[in-house]
């Protein structure tokens, strides 16, 4: 009953008879926004505006896609949080009373847009020292939008995730799209954040990876290679002193999923039976903590037939050996197979396994093997380099003045500056002069890492009867061209030979001033 009567006074209100009239005012509607779009969350004013209608008490209708959204006496309507929901042609008049109001004002077209930032990373696996920079993509990014920036943290019992702000980033957020991370040594979750105005959205975690093992949580693989067929069991332990894990998982499509049966297990091993696909896989921790990374690829069992290359699952270390091979679905060794590097062949002879003595970073790369037509697919080797291991070089004419030019300066300021005091604390009157003749040679091919802070030179000291030692000294350097027997080469490292420090009257003008050489 109730409905009816509605129905019935909407359509005495519209009736362009029994009595109702039009009033001759014009109406415009328009949207209040400073925006070329407006996206989900935002607020936007649907201003009625009626043209020569002076301060009379009006009511206002507005509507969208011919459907009455709101009545009353502001000539605003507001739509706060927007959604894509939201999206129409919207209209409106004025009504005086009852039986007149104004003509409907022409429309005007909403379209609001649903968007979420894409955030990416690069590199997205970690090498010592690399610096990471997080970049975030927003449509329309000269619409004075500003960014903030969240390292993902592990949250349990029930939050994925919380957001913890990157500093010394501004609590105002930026007005560039990107930043850049330094020191990241450890895989790490990383959120951008747009905001606009009250429109406020966040990014999904995107991740930067590292292979290496890091003091806290890791994740070992059993068994340790890269690549799986489908139907095979793998193990993944998670070790590290927290008790409660969730084993997770990119694919190569970028789906983020969990793999555990719940949210958080106490349990650290995760048996995958019968792989629907691979990926990256990492553990998180209660304590909000990452483990290393490994990718993990799958050989589905669509191929019968098919191999599989057997690399390290984790980064070697340089100078180890490593020996790579290819086995079938049944785990055989399979022999005459051809292996390649970075899709270069290097063996042509075929052989049963491909044995590198002491891997060098030059070994880096993705490897493949091949047997009988079949391949492999492909997976990368991570080598790792200790600085330990990078040799320096020595023999060379510019390390040789790194090593004397360090070391004659530093004499050289002894010197003056013991001249300087000692002058400074004697009385003016004849005295005697020292000079010294210090000799550096060469002792044949011992190396060692030039260090300029132990080039010193020592001497024994004998004085005279005067206690006026002033001191002049040219340091010399030989001349690096001279010519050496053949097939010597010069020692980047020289030896001080000690010399006697001796005394000549100050009246001996041949004494004033004596050179300090350098020879090999």
């Amino acid at each position: 009953m109730q409905h009816d009567l509605l129905w019935m006074g909407f359509l005495f209100f519209n009736m362009p008879s029994c009595g109702h009239t039009e009033v001759p005012f014009k109406v415009t509607v328009t949207l209040d926004h400073n925006w070329p779009r407006i996206y989900g969350g935002e607020t936007v004013t649907i201003r009625c505006e009626i043209q020569g209608g002076g301060q009379s008490n009006w009511t206002y209708e507005c509507r969208k896609n011919q459907t009455i959204e709101k009545t009353g006496t502001s000539s605003e309507y507001r739509i706060i949080k927007a959604k894509q929901s939201d999206s129409g042609e919207y209209s409106c008049r004025g009504r005086r009373d009852r039986f007149s109001s104004t003509e409907w004002s022409d429309a005007v077209s909403l379209t609001v847009y649903e968007f979420v930032p894409v955030l990416s990373v690069s590199p997205s696996w970690l090498s010592p020292g690399a610096s990471v920079t997080l970049s975030c993509e927003v449509e329309e990014p000269s619409a004075r939008w500003r960014f903030f920036w969240y390292k993902a943290v592990p949250a349990p019992p029930v939050s994925p995730y919380n957001f913890k702000l990157l500093l010394p980033i501004s609590i105002n957020g930026t007005i560039d799209n990107s930043h850049i991370v330094h020191g990241q040594t450890s895989t790490a979750g990383y959120v951008c954040e747009a905001r606009r105005g009250e429109q406020v959205v966040k990014s999904k975690p995107k991740f930067v990876w590292s292979a290496d093992f890091q003091p806290g949580p890791s994740l070992k693989v059993n068994p340790e290679r890269v690549q799986h067929f489908s139907s095979d069991s793998v193990s993944f332990h998670c070790e590290g002193n927290s008790t409660a894990w969730r084993l997770m998982r990119v694919t190569e499509t970028g789906q983020h999923s969990r793999l555990n049966s719940s949210n958080w297990v106490t349990g650290q091993e995760s048996i995958i039976n019968n792989w629907s696909d691979g990926g990256i896989f990492w553990c998180e921790t209660g304590l909000g903590e990452f483990s290393n990374a490994v990718n993990i690829t799958l050989q589905t069992d669509d191929y019968h037939d098919g191999v599989i290359l057997v690399s390290p699952v984790h980064p070697v270390t340089e100078g180890d050996p490593v020996t790579l091979s290819c086995r079938d679905k049944k785990q055989n060794l399979l022999s005459n197979v051809f292996f390649y590097h970075n899709n270069k062949l290097i063996n042509n002879d075929g052989r049963e396994e491909l044995k590198i003595s002491a891997v060098s970073k030059s070994d880096e790369g993705f490897y493949k093997c091949q047997h009988s037509g079949k391949e492999s697919p492909r997976s990368w080797m991570s080598v790792r380099v200790f600085l330990a291991n990078v040799p320096s070089p020595v023999g060379s004419s510019s390390n040789v003045l790194l090593i004397i030019g360090p070391c004659s300066g530093i004499l050289l300021i002894v010197l003056l500056f013991l001249c300087y005091y000692i002058r400074s604390k004697a009385p003016e009157e004849p005295g005697e002069v020292t000079y010294a003749q210090i000799e550096v040679k060469n002792f044949g091919n011992k190396r060692r890492p030039p260090k300029t802070e132990e080039c010193a030179v020592y001497s024994e000291v004998k004085r005279g009867a005067a206690d006026l030692i002033p001191v002049y000294a040219d340091i010399n350097h030989q001349n690096e061209s001279k010519k050496r027997r053949k097939g010597e080469q010069r020692s980047a490292v020289f030896d001080v030979i000690y010399s006697e420090i001796k005394s000549v009257s100050i009246l001996d003008n041949n004494a004033t001033k004596q050179d300090v050489g350098c020879s090999e």
